[in-house]
């Protein structure tokens, strides 16, 4: 089970990480324990949660928010635990750390996305006591939490929190006239969210301007209350000076301009930037993302050649809100409000330009470029002159510098040519701000810090003025380049190059100039310039001096973006892939890929130039092309770090197809398809998937060979997490290779649609399963017809599914799909009379947009109803729905009858229907018959135990010759197995062992029951499972290569076994990783589902070390009998971990690295720099490991005869032998010893009296005669009979043959002399039965 120090960390990223893997696993890995681990589990998650929001320390309450946060939404109808989560964050609040306030605001608007009828409970009572809070408390902390839950309640629950508007707008000013300015802003901000929703919501009928009018009077009222010193606010008794009702009355008036300015205006995102800004906190929805269940990212979503399917994952719902936070909404009716007061503002607000506020100048600074924004030629007018002066003398101002510069840049937008009259005053504040010619020839540029709003500021002038600003730009680009490269810098001079375009070339050859000098320390040398030395002092201008991480990485993001028209830039490409994608830092090296693969774009050529032969391209240029996607690729497979893999997958778009679907580049890809992280993987499918129409001969086998282990996946492995992901590579397969798919519909469909109707179904899997379904559908058409009568029934049902929007979102979808292309039309309308009556619903009552949407579509693809057909089906609907539901579950009867019907009644009419040379087989048959029927009696189960010895006894006797009797003996064995008690269970499995051992492949008939008992019984943490692992390893021995055939029913719990053992130092384990090494190549077909788990065991590092060991020299064995070549990836990659995490495992790690190293062959090139930087780093040295590499290398035969490899594997094997060996049981079928003294002194008459004395002599006799029997199969019913003595009795024909034909002739006559006295005792009518019944028997048998 997962722990949870993690969230108690005081570090935000560990706290971070912690609660991104508490959801991974309550996501996943716990959907697949029992129900008690889960509650258990769950019990102490909320008691760990509720300390932690409950602490006195800052980080832990942080650590608990983002618990709650990542439960958010998991799909288990968690409305008790929506409400504990609800209370929990109400008890945080107020509080007096300010970070920990907002993220619990952000919490509680997470939390306002649950689905349920409680959330509408929820918003309304969050947003009551916030307002509450507002309107009558004087805590300021309490205002503060007030303004933050409001907003983010606005944002996420904006239909919800409409129902109180007004008492929103009745409260929030005062907040806005609060002393405290942070108070102040946050209120504002609320104000922005309630604006734009108001906003959104309104129309020509519905147009109300009451809260703009009063928005208006309270700014108004602000600037007229200000003329006194001071104010007492009436309903907090807090005094407030003037600046602070100026400053909220201003923040009120750019949010109502900032609601009426329309979003098609240019000034709108220049100003959002810095409006926007919110504190530096950690985004508590992106705990939500987990990468693993929504797979590929949006970067990722154009590689795709399918339309993006919405609402794959529940948790896109986290998404809306956020996006729409960035949303813009313009008000006409503020609009026309604003129109009409305008003068009154600009009046107003001009009047406190002199005001010496800091916050009223930052906020007037705000304001005055929304008013020349609203009404461009009334303010040019009457106010430009008077605010440019103003502004120009913010310019000379150090602490108002930079938001006056933003602030002239946004004006000139607004009023375009207007501010060309005073463009030299800008532009001087502009160039003094800028390095000097003389400081940049004296290299004191280094330590120059410029503000980054002057760059921001140039470029909204050349988008002002346009061309007419060419020289004064030009005169300043040395400059501007003299300070050295920067993100704002590169931004302007896009701007310029395209709204000043014969700057253009300058500006491409400066850029050029100084990515040179970064990138490859040197100058820029264009191509074609005569060779030679550089000189000293050109070499060493602009610099000579080594640059930091974040400028090299800055500058390549650059050089693969910026636009450098035609120039070339085969040198930079070159010495990019050859310095940086091996770099230390991760950035550089992310940078590095995207670069590499951006410069790479110009000289591609497209698939039909190569397919025909003409390449345009010269032979250079070709090699250049090939040799970095090598590197690229290289990269894409060996980089330790997973966004660096993913990086380069995803850099390679279709432009690259025709280069990448050559063989050498195709065989990297397939490695990739295995890499040990799912997005990768994902990728790797598409790309492949989509090459499949250029190089079908090379990729076709390799794809039809991950079909079939997708489909393995889904049937067996019965883990959920593995199923979704097997569901979601399916779905892209299906995507973007639908020529492979199609011919393998029914397989696919086979696996497919029964998972859609599991017992306890797994929404993710459900979900995922579904969408690849509505893929085939596109892929195949019509063929799918055949299948729409099945699959309706299961959608229509998840369509109603209340508790999941994913669900009926991705049902919809898929119902789309398949009318779309199979063309059923109408027809299932007629078949399924509800389905009508359900798509209307979800245009009535579903809130998510995207599914009404869909769901109109539906409706229009399955066309129009004939009225008098819908009511025919209607009354259909209801006849058949009142005769019952057809019944689902069919009856399974036992197929455990039994087979000795068409025997003989009786052991003794057997014997007397016998040879004498048959008696042999007789006996056992006889013993076998009598032990079957007393365990095939429940009420006799106390005699069991010595049955099953007794039986066991008689295989080990009878060895080869016992298979005859297995239909007598299994289905009695199995049936008592699934009926008895645990403790005599685990003495039946290590009997069941033994039995198997002995039969070995005669066992098959019965292997499938067999696994299906063992299947029953092996749940995790069973105290089974040591015993059941045992039988597992006899059932490998035994059935040896015709093992294949029946480990699909053990796939499942050998997952269950890696997933969750919780034994002491993993025990079961190691157990099971022994049982896996014996099974050798029968494992072929099932690499894919183990040797994820396996090398997750070796490599956490939490494990015991013996369990890793046992794991990696699992791999190592293994490789002797099974082709690892697709999982390099992922084992070596984890091995490296291991060798670089601590000493201890070393030696193992590399003994299987190098089995590796001799089964990839020329493979393992691509590992070697790899593995290298990590030997070198720990100085690391293995003899074995240095001369496979050298042979490698040298393309020499990696084994010779006296290699120590060999020998090492010559030994394993020779102890593999030996435990077969010993599993081999000796067969005792020579006649066994009888002491003919014992059996004298039973069969005795002397001193039998009473009739109790001869009762007692038959019965001894009877078991002394078992007990004496020369054949193995009756002697060991002697113990039994003793206890059980109709079992003598049952047995006293048999045994007493058996011994007579061991006596000699006088004991034969002192035998019948004593028959013969027992026979004359009267009135004892068993004896009499039994003796003349034996001599009738000895009759015949004469």
């Amino acid at each position: 089970m997962q722990n949870f120090s993690g969230l108690k960390s005081r570090q935000d990223d560990v706290r971070f990480k912690a609660a991104r893997t508490l959801k991974r696993y309550v996501a996943t890995e716990l959907r697949e324990v029992s129900q008690e681990l889960t509650s258990g589990f769950l019990e102490d998650l909320n008691h760990t949660i509720y300390d932690l929001v409950s602490s006195s320390e800052v980080h832990e309450k942080k650590g608990g928010i983002l618990a709650i946060v990542a439960l958010i939404g998991l799909e288990d109808g968690n409305v008790a635990r929506v409400g504990r989560f609800a209370n929990y964050l109400r008890g945080i609040l107020p509080c007096t750390d300010y970070v920990v306030t907002e993220m619990t605001a952000k919490a509680i608007g997470c939390l306002a996305l649950a689905e349920g009828a409680y959330t509408a409970e929820y918003v309304e009572f969050e947003v009551r006591r916030a307002l509450e809070w507002l309107s009558t408390d004087k805590n300021e902390n309490k205002r503060l939490a007030a303004v933050l839950v409001l907003r983010e309640l606005a944002v996420h629950a904006p239909t919800l929190f409409y129902q109180q508007i007004q008492a929103f707008f009745d409260n929030i000013f005062v907040a806005v006239r609060d002393s405290k300015a942070l108070i102040r802003e946050k209120a504002v901000s609320a104000l922005r969210a309630c604006l734009a929703l108001t906003a959104q919501r309104e129309t020509k009928e519905a147009a109300n301007p009451i809260i703009y009018q009063q928005a208006y009077q309270e700014a108004m009222k602000g600037f007229a209350e200000s003329s006194g010193s001071s104010i007492k606010d009436r309903s907090h008794g807090v005094s407030l000076n003037r600046d602070d009702r100026v400053h909220g009355s201003l923040l009120i008036t750019i949010e109502l301009f900032m609601n009426c300015i329309l979003k098609a205006e240019s000034v709108l995102d220049e100003y959002l930037e810095p409006v926007e800004t919110m504190p530096d906190l950690i985004n508590l929805v992106a705990v939500n993302e987990d990468l693993d269940h929504m797979g590929v990212s949006s970067v990722n979503q154009n590689l795709f050649s399918q339309d993006h399917l919405p609402g794959t994952s529940p948790l896109k719902q986290y998404e809306g809100p956020k996006k729409e936070e960035s949303l813009h909404f313009s008000s006409k009716v503020c609009r026309n409000y604003m129109e009409m007061n305008y003068n009154e503002v600009c009046d107003a607000v001009l009047r406190y330009r002199s005001n010496r506020s800091p916050l009223i100048q930052q906020s007037l600074l705000s304001l005055l470029p929304l008013l020349a924004a609203f009404d461009p030629f009334t303010f040019s007018k009457s106010y430009l002159e008077i605010t440019l002066t103003y502004l120009l003398g913010c310019l000379r101002k150090d602490r108002e510098k930079s938001t006056a510069l933003h602030a002239v840049g946004i004006m000139a937008l607004a009023v375009e040519d207007k501010i060309y009259l005073h463009i030299d005053s800008i532009l001087a504040v502009i160039k003094s701000s800028l390095p000097s010619g003389r400081e940049i020839a004296s290299k004191k540029v280094r330590n120059t810090v410029v503000e980054p709003h002057v760059f921001s500021c140039i470029s909204q002038l050349a988008r002002a003025l346009g061309t007419r600003l060419t020289k004064k730009i030009e005169g300043l680009l040395d400059q501007m380049f003299g300070v050295g490269l920067s993100s704002g810098l590169t931004n302007a001079l896009r701007v310029i190059a395209v709204h000043i375009p014969t700057l253009c070339k300058n500006i491409q050859d400066g850029v050029l100039k100084m990515l040179s000098l970064i990138l490859m320390h040197r100058p820029l040398k264009h191509p074609g310039a005569p060779k030679g030395p550089i000189p000293l002092s050109q070499s060493l201008s602009s610099g000579g001096f080594d640059y930091d991480n974040s400028t090299v990485a800055l500058a390549l993001q650059t050089l693969g973006s910026f636009d450098f028209g035609g120039n070339p830039l085969t040198q930079f490409v070159s010495s990019c892939a050859e310095n940086y994608l091996s770099s230390e830092h991760k950035t550089i090296r992310l940078e590095a890929v995207k670069t590499c693969a951006s410069l790479l774009v110009p000289t591609l050529q497209p698939v039909s130039v190569l397919t025909s032969g003409h390449t345009t391209s010269s032979a250079s240029s070709a090699q250049i092309v090939s040799d970095i996607l090598v590197q690229l690729l290289q990269v894409g497979i060996t980089d330790l770090d997973e966004e660096v893999r993913l990086c380069v997958l995803t850099s390679l778009d279709e432009k690259y197809d025709a280069h990448l679907a050559q063989a050498e580049n195709l065989t990297t890809l397939f490695v990739a398809m295995h890499d040990e992280a799912f997005r990768i993987r994902e990728v790797a499918m598409c790309i492949i998937g989509r090459l499949s129409n250029l190089n079908p001969a090379f990729v076709m086998p390799s794809l039809r060979k991950s079909l079939i282990q997708i489909l393995t996946e889904l049937e067996y492995s019965g883990i959920g997490r593995n199923k979704e992901q097997s569901a979601r590579l399916l779905r892209h397969m299906i995507a973007n290779a639908p020529k492979l798919v199609k011919p393998y519909q029914e397989p696919i469909l086979k696996v497919l649609i029964p998972k859609l109707t599991e017992a306890i179904p797994n929404p993710s899997v459900v979900t995922n399963i579904l969408a690849a379904i509505g893929e085939l559908a596109k892929a195949c058409g019509v063929a799918m017809c055949k299948y729409v009568d099945e699959l309706c029934p299961i959608i229509i049902d998840m369509l109603q599914d209340a508790s999941s929007f994913g669900k009926r979102e991705v049902a919809i979808w898929t119902l789309g799909q398949l009318v779309e292309n199979t063309g059923c039309v109408i027809e299932p309308y007629n078949k399924h009379p509800n389905l009508l009556e359900v798509l209307l619903n979800l245009l009535k009552a579903e809130q998510v947009h995207s599914i009404r949407r869909e769901t109109i579509r539906v409706l229009g693809l399955l066309g129009a109803l004939d009225p008098y057909k819908r009511k025919l089906n209607q009354s259909k609907g209801s006849a058949s729905s009142t005769q019952g539901l057809p019944v689902s579950e069919a009856i399974h009867k036992s197929a455990s009858a039994q087979d000795g019907n068409s025997q003989v009644d009786s052991a003794s009419e057997l014997l007397v229907s016998l040879s004498s040379g048959n008696l042999e087989d007789f006996y056992p048959s006889a013993a076998i018959a009598s032990l079957m029927k007393i365990l095939k009696d429940p009420s006799l189960s106390q005699h069991h135990t010595m049955v099953i010895q007794a039986l066991t006894f008689i295989f080990k006797s009878l060895g080869i010759k016992s298979v005859p009797f297995l239909p007598q003996i299994m289905p009695a064995f199995l049936s008592t197995v699934k009926m008895c008690d645990p403790i005599f269970r685990e003495f039946l499995f290590k009997q069941l062992g033994i039995i198997i051992s002995i039969i070995k492949q005669h066992a098959r008939k019965y292997m499938p029951d067999i696994l299906n008992v063992v299947r029953e019984f092996w749940s995790p943490n069973s105290p089974l499972q040591t015993t059941i692992i045992i039988l597992i390893e006899q059932i490998v021995v035994a059935m040896g290569e015709e093992l294949k055939v029946y480990l699909p029913p053990m796939v499942q719990p050998v997952l269950r076994v890696f997933m969750q053992d919780q034994s002491e130092r993993k025990i079961v384990t190691q157990k099971m990783l022994n049982a896996l090494q014996m099974c050798g190549a029968s494992l072929d077909d099932y690499l894919h589902l183990l040797v994820p788990p396996i090398v997750k065991i070796f490599e956490n590092s939490s494990n015991h070390v013996d369990v890793r060991r046992i794991a990696m020299e699992t791999i190592d064995k293994l490789t002797d009998t099974l082709d690892f070549s697709d999982f390099a990836s992922q084992i070596i990659h984890a091995i490296v971990r291991v060798l670089d995490s601590g000493a201890e495992l070393r030696q193992t790690a590399m003994n299987t690295l190098c089995c590796l190293v001799v089964q990839l062959g020329s493979k393992y090139n691509l590992f070697i720099p790899m593995v290298k930087k990590v030997l070198l780093k720990h100085k690391i040295f293995n003899m074995q490991y240095e001369l496979l590499i050298g042979k490698l290398l040298q393309d020499e035969p990696l084994l010779s005869e006296d290699d120590e490899l060999i020998h090492r594997r010559t030994k394993s094997y020779g102890c593999m032998q030996d435990d077969t060996a010993a599993l081999e049981t000796a067969s005792y079928t020579a006649k066994m010893h009888v002491e003919v003294n014992s059996l004298q002194r039973a069969w005795a008459t002397t001193g039998r009296l009473s009739k109790d004395d001869w009762v007692e002599w038959l019965r001894r006799l009877g078991v002394e005669l078992l007990k004496e029997s020369p054949n193995p199969a009756l002697r060991s019913c002697w113990a039994l009979a003793q206890a059980y003595n109709t079992l003598a009795r049952e047995l006293f024909n048999a045994a007493f043959v058996s011994c007579w034909m061991e006596l000699t002739p006088i004991q034969k006559e002192d035998l019948v002399v004593n028959f013969k006295q027992a026979l004359l005792v009267p009135n004892i009518p068993e004896i009499t039965q039994t003796l003349l019944n034996l001599a009738e028997i000895m009759e015949h048998g004469e």
